[in-house]
Formats: structure tokens, sequence, C-alpha cells
């Protein structure tokens, strides 16, 4: 689809909801998906389990000062050089 006939649908919408603004109307409640897809693991609460558990192991439990936190997270350059 051209970018011109884009924004040609996209002005025409927003003028028709301007007219619904306008006359005292709402508008649509919400919009609609455009092609079906949907987010499953957000949705789905085995997945979000498994998430929030890989998260957990992840990180360290003996760090007590986020510094520590942060220059882990930095990269080689913050990690001290054994001398």
């Amino acid at each position: 689809m051209s970018r011109n006939s884009k924004n040609a649908r996209n002005l025409a919408k927003a003028r028709a909801i301007t007219l619904m603004h306008k006359s005292g109307e709402k508008g649509p409640a919400r919009t609609s998906p455009q092609h079906g897809k949907k987010w499953g693991y957000r949705d789905n609460p085995e997945v979000l389990k498994r998430i929030a558990e890989a998260a957990k192991a992840a990180e360290p439990q003996n760090e007590k000062t986020s510094g520590k936190k942060i220059l882990r997270g930095a990269g080689k350059a913050s990690q001290q050089v054994a001398a």
C-alpha cells in the first residue's frame, strides 16, 4: 500500500471521529485488532510463572548493594582485574 493511500485512509478516519466528537458522541470504544495477533505468553499463567522463575534464578541472591548489581551488568570494563 502506498504512503499516500494510507495517509488518505487515516485522514478520513480522523475526520470521521472529529465529526463524531463535534456532534457529542464519544467515538469508538476501542480499536479492533488488525492482524489477529495475540500475545499468548501474557495471558498464560503457566508461562508467566516460568518466566518469573527464570528471572529469579538468574539474579544472584547474595548481593546486598545495588552498586554491585549495576557493575555486574556494565560489562567487562567494570570488572576487577586479578593482579
